[in-house]
């Protein structure tokens, strides 16, 4: 997937999490070919396509303000007992320069 520098990103993601007790907070973290890193985090449902599409997934949503082909290098679950890692899966998704912007003027 493409996408264009400050645009919102959202990743889908169907994975089982382990049990949790209280809040759950879950953290992708992307790296591009620079070793420029890029968080995203997860959202509310209402506020997913993905998950308002297919209730078991997991959205991850956030902005990038480089552009570069990023890959998933890490999965987090923060917990009230800690942090689980969990496998990435194989996801990426490119980020292009900023779209061109077309200036109007009213003569």
């Amino acid at each position: 997937m493409t996408y264009a520098v400050g645009e919102t990103i959202e990743v889908c993601l169907e994975f089982d999490l382990p049990p949790t007790r209280g809040i759950r907070r879950i953290v992708g973290t992307f790296v591009n070919e620079r070793g420029e890193t890029l968080e995203l985090n997860d959202v509310p449902a209402r506020m997913s396509e993905c998950v308002l599409q297919e209730p078991s997934q997991t959205a991850l949503q956030g902005r990038a303000d480089r552009p570069g082909s990023y890959e998933m290098r890490q999965l987090k679950v923060k917990h009230l007992h800690g942090v689980t890692h969990v496998d990435p899966p194989e996801i990426g998704f490119e980020i292009r320069g900023a779209p061109e912007v077309v200036r109007w003027h009213l003569a």
